[in-house]
């Protein structure tokens, strides 16, 4: 709990003073994007805060792109006979990937590979569970972003990332039409993984957006759906089968 509590306030500490940021770089090009979210699944907690750094000063243009991540997931599942009654799993995880965009009129692809570290502790001792103890490896991330301003219409996002430690894996798919001037809802759906470990999502998102200055504006993003799990349906980093809830935080500046 003291880990779950420390990690909440770093992460609203830090959206605080992006948002300072932000307001402070009116009239000036968007040269970085942060966002925090908190998920809640059955059987698991996950915080994550991600920050991009365009090199060029201006997320809006093609460029070199840096990418830091780090998540934090606490969660529960049945331990095997002869352990006890649950294993209670803690799993942090940190990346850093240098990348690269390509911006054209309303689609931006882009692309990371860096660096991936994650630690898992389990208690008491699954020696049974092959993600337990630190693993550091290779990863690589590709997105495809149609959007470009609060007038268009409709959005689109397309994510996928893989890592050599644990083999982990993430991808997500979301659509969204916008039915106010500031709301865009839509379907969502994903899938979330690793060695052992396979969850699919579908449900929907709402994002509203508010405008901190000229240059500058803030998203929140709620998404709800149903979480199913493949094989024995126990729990992992992500949850376990039944309903889930993820609310983000997204700036620019």
């Amino acid at each position: 709990m003291h880990a779950n509590c420390r990690t909440l306030r770093i992460t609203a500490a830090c959206a605080a003073l992006l948002v300072a940021f932000a307001a402070a770089a009116e009239g000036n090009p968007q040269g970085y994007e942060f966002d925090a979210g908190f998920d809640v699944a059955p059987q698991s907690l996950y915080w994550y805060s991600e920050t991009v750094v365009a090199l060029s000063r201006d997320m809006s243009k093609s460029g070199f792109l840096l990418r830091m991540y780090g998540s934090l997931a606490i969660y529960e599942y049945a331990a095997p006979a002869g352990i006890g009654s649950n294993i209670d799993g803690e799993l942090w995880q940190f990346d850093l990937m240098p990348g690269y965009q390509f911006v054209r009129g309303s689609e931006t692809f882009g692309g990371h590979v860096g660096l991936d570290l994650q630690d898992s502790q389990l208690d008491p001792d699954d020696r049974s569970n092959p993600v337990r103890g630190t693993a550091a490896g290779v990863k690589v991330e590709g997105h495809y972003y149609y959007y470009e301003d609060d007038k268009q219409p409709f959005q689109a996002s397309l994510t996928g990332e893989y890592s050599t430690a644990f083999d982990t894996y993430y991808a997500e798919v979301r659509l969204g039409a916008r039915v106010l001037d500031k709301l865009v809802i839509g379907p969502d759906a994903s899938v979330d993984g690793d060695t052992g470990y396979n969850a699919q999502r579908l449900g929907g998102f709402a994002k509203y957006s508010f405008e901190l200055t000229e240059s500058a504006s803030l998203e929140l993003t709620a998404v709800a759906g149903h979480q199913f799990v493949s094989g024995d349906g126990n729990a992992g980093p992500a949850g376990g089968v039944g309903t889930f809830g993820t609310l983000e935080l997204s700036t620019d500046f």
